[in-house]
């Protein structure tokens, strides 16, 4: 059927395949200020069109059925792969995924799988919470107003298969990269480095130096942060800011970012990096020319006001005389 408009109808011959986003998600889907957060819609609508089950059709193009775009029961996909995908950070993503998993709109499960005789841990998992979704797409609401909700889904097998790769539809294995496997959260493993807090102390170290009070976003910053560089760089990171005077987590935060930018993944990296900062320091004050100061006598100035005086005297002298002189001519 057509419109009887040409273009209309081109775009109408068009097989659109991707992510969708409801125009209410921009209205609802923001920080506290209002903003809109485009990182976690894009995010979102991702994972959203991965759940979209795929039609399946006959040789007559006929639908007979229908299928899930990945394998297993819930869609595996890393940071890494989305920052790669739409050119996010890595950083992006992971507040991105904490945002929608904090307001009910994700759920995010890590799992320890083998593949290939190869054993990874805090493998991610994402889910989205359907009726919170539905309700975002429908209805004018905040997503600070949504409360828990409990996807109802089907049980499937799980299974240890690789996971799943970008959104192009291609199926890849998990990647050995560095700590791309190793992401932190709430609901993570006890193969989670800093759930060993005896051994760490990362938390107990934020709480005891006054950094405040620790909530669940907070919570997985820090434990992201662990798996980013290490446990020992985050209370590095902590010290330096109290040996500042600035006891707050963005304080430390800002240094554990700095330090990530220059590749700095070690202790051992913090020291040379400070030990090559004061030398270049020292290289620069080095090659300064040291401006010269005269230091003058004190006799000085009292010399030079008796000179001053002395002048003045003289030269009144001389004008009286010369005023005598002038008077003495012009009587004769």
């Amino acid at each position: 059927m057509k419109s009887g408009f040409q273009v209309a109808d081109q775009i109408g011959e068009l097989e659109i395949v991707g992510n969708i986003v409801p125009h209410l998600w921009y209205k609802n889907i923001t920080f506290s200020s209002g903003k809109t957060h485009f990182v976690a819609i894009t995010v979102l609508a991702d994972i959203v069109y991965w759940y979209r089950p795929t039609m399946i059709k006959d040789e007559s193009g006929m639908i007979v059925g229908d299928r899930t775009k990945f394998k297993g029961d819930m869609l595996q996909k890393s940071y890494q792969a989305f920052a790669d995908f739409y050119g996010f950070t890595k950083r992006q993503v992971k507040d991105a995924i904490d945002f929608l998993v904090d307001h009910h709109l994700l759920l995010r499960e890590f799992r320890t799988i083998s593949s290939s005789s190869i054993l990874l841990n805090n493998v991610m998992y994402l889910q989205p919470v359907a009726c919170n979704v539905r309700r975002v797409m429908n209805e004018r609401i905040n997503v600070a107003e949504l409360s828990i909700c409990l996807p109802t889904t089907t049980e499937r097998k799980r299974e240890d298969v690789p996971p799943e790769g970008p959104s192009t539809g291609d199926e890849k294995p998990p990647t050995l990269e560095r700590k791309t496997n190793t992401e932190s959260s709430s609901t993570s493993t006890s193969d989670n480095k800093i759930n060993d807090d005896h051994d760490g102390g990362v938390l107990a170290f934020f709480v005891e130096n006054g950094f405040g009070k620790i909530g669940s976003y907070i919570e997985n910053k820090i434990k992201s942060w662990c798996g980013d560089l290490s446990n020992e760089l985050v209370i590095e990171a902590m010290k330096r800011s109290i040996e500042k005077g600035k006891v707050s987590w963005g304080y430390a935060e800002a240094i554990l970012r700095n330090w990530l930018k220059d590749g700095v993944l070690s202790l051992n990296g913090v020291w040379e990096k400070d030990a090559a900062f004061k030398s270049k320091n020292k290289r620069i004050s080095i090659g300064r020319k040291p401006i010269r100061a005269e230091v003058l006598p004190e006799w000085f100035g009292a010399e030079n006001d008796t000179v001053c005086d002395r002048g003045d005297y003289d030269f009144e002298m001389e004008k009286a005389k010369l005023q005598q002189e002038l008077e003495a001519f012009a009587k004769s």
